[in-house]
């Protein structure tokens, strides 16, 4: 059986794009947002159009749901109920491309993806820093929950149920 701390630095490794709840004039919503992590303390770093209705939600509302999922596999004998995830409360700022460089964030999201240069070279698109806040949720199967917290999201406790 994995180690949970193991697990979740895995899954924070190995899966690129989370699914981003925010809370916009027309009701919550839900996006995929490629994304990169900085340290020391964790921070997550997305690149957002000015076209795209987070981006609108974020600037009012700070506040955001940030969920990482291994992905659904077919035939999956745990009927794809308990895959492996974290789901974080954040709050969001957007910042210049020069801080985002400084911070080494732009450096992690160019190795990361290909298409970063091309949404660099855009200019509707911003950097936000997403900033875990309070604890976060980590599952890793059925009996397997843990609230996940510290400044390098390390500090797991097992939520047990009673």
């Amino acid at each position: 059986m994995a180690d949970p701390a193991e697990a979740l630095a895995g899954l924070l490794e190995e899966v690129p794009v989370a699914s981003l709840a925010v809370q916009g004039d027309d009701g919550p919503a839900v996006s995929l947002v490629p994304w990169a992590r900085t340290r020391g303390p964790t921070r997550l770093w997305i690149l957002v159009s000015e076209l795209s209705a987070h981006t609108a939600a974020l600037r009012e509302n700070k506040r955001a749901g940030l969920m990482v999922s291994e992905a659904w596999r077919e035939g999956d004998a745990r009927s794809n109920h308990a895959l492996t995830r974290v789901m974080l409360t954040v709050e969001a700022r957007f910042v210049g491309r020069d801080e985002a460089r400084e911070r080494g964030a732009e450096e992690k999201y160019r190795a990361r993806f290909a298409i970063a240069e091309t949404l660099l070279d855009l200019g509707d698109f911003h950097w936000v820093e997403l900033t875990p806040v309070g604890s976060g949720g980590f599952v890793m199967g059925f009996g397997r929950a843990y609230r996940v917290s510290g400044d390098e999201l390390d500090v797991l406790a097992h939520v047990t149920g009673k």
